[in-house]
């Protein structure tokens, strides 16, 4: 059940805000992955954060990204689907800005999904002055295949204070 905007604890529609905002700005994303002994490996992979309503009152995104099968965050998530993510602007000063920690399972996505997941890549792709992006660059033969990552937790950096985002 959604709660109204006005009866949300103070700031929170303004975080979401802040969070979809973020995400809409940021072009990278560092993925942590662990293989099945728990060693883990960090990752800078470009992505597209695609908003799956457009709600005030909860974060509702997946997160895109093309890798090779067998890069080893990509090899990690077949055995461990949980990874971590972090989201931010490097260039901001020392002890200010504004950043996203989130939680979240990943996957390669399925057949069904393609299409509609590599529109969402290519279109903010080619708005970021990138290239557009057909299945047969996807698919077998080709070398890259679409992943994504469903949020379970994600918190907001903000000058140094860190706030829960209500997600959907």
């Amino acid at each position: 059940m959604s709660v109204p905007p006005s009866e949300l604890p103070e700031g929170v529609v303004d975080r979401v805000r802040i969070a979809a905002t973020l995400l809409g700005d940021i072009q990278y994303m560092t993925l942590a992955t662990a293989d099945e002994s728990g060693r883990p490996w960090a990752s800078t992979v470009w992505f597209c954060a695609s908003l799956r309503s457009p709600s005030t009152e909860r974060l509702d995104v997946e997160l895109i990204w093309l890798s090779r099968p067998e890069a080893q965050h990509s090899a990690n998530l077949l055995e461990r689907p949980e990874v971590g993510i972090s989201v931010f602007d490097s260039r901001q000063p020392a002890d200010t800005g504004v950043g996203l920690q989130l939680a979240a399972r990943a996957e390669q996505v399925p057949a069904e999904e393609l299409e509609a997941a590599l529109a969402a890549f290519s279109t903010a792709s080619v708005a970021a002055g990138g290239n557009e992006w057909s299945l047969r660059q996807v698919q077998e033969p080709a070398p890259l295949r679409v992943y994504r990552a469903h949020l379970d937790r994600a918190l907001l950096l903000v000058d140094g204070s860190r706030a829960e985002l209500p997600l959907s």
